[in-house]
């Protein structure tokens, strides 16, 4: 006999030197923060504390964004749409929701980040991306 339902288990995660910075930094100054590696050259973000490429530790961070280009969207039925947006001084992608719908060739579009009015040191401090307007001539 199979019986089907959902278990409540309350938890708290532990966000880490690099992680508890990257949230401070979105939260109290509307900043996105990414770690580069000076052995390799990535730079990651969001913050991390070790290079994922060749495991060096990584201590510094930097500002990146707030535009970057949309790599790659779906959008989820009922929740919206979501993005991989490399901003601009980072090398890897972060997944976050998009405010608006890109068009259906919308991979390769400029988007600009859009930090929440009321934050609390959560990744939704970043409310999420949108279009960045090209100017015309």
């Amino acid at each position: 006999m199979i019986l089907e339902g959902t278990i409540q288990i309350p938890f708290r995660y532990a966000a880490g030197k690099a992680g508890s910075r990257f949230l401070t930094a979105l939260q109290e100054e509307q900043t996105i923060l990414a770690s580069p590696c000076l052995a390799c050259g990535q730079v990651y973000c969001p913050a991390r504390s070790f290079c994922a490429r060749c495991g060096a530790e990584l201590e510094e961070l930097i500002p990146v964004g707030p535009e970057g280009e949309l790599l790659s969207w779906t959008e989820v039925k009922g929740k919206g749409a979501f993005g991989l947006v490399r901003l601009d001084g980072a090398t890897s992608a972060l997944l976050h929701r998009l405010l608006a719908l890109p068009a259906a060739s919308g991979a390769g579009i400029r988007v600009r980040a859009r930090f929440a009015t009321q934050r609390s040191g959560s990744i939704l401090d970043l409310e999420g991306f949108e279009p960045v307007e090209e100017a015309r001539p």
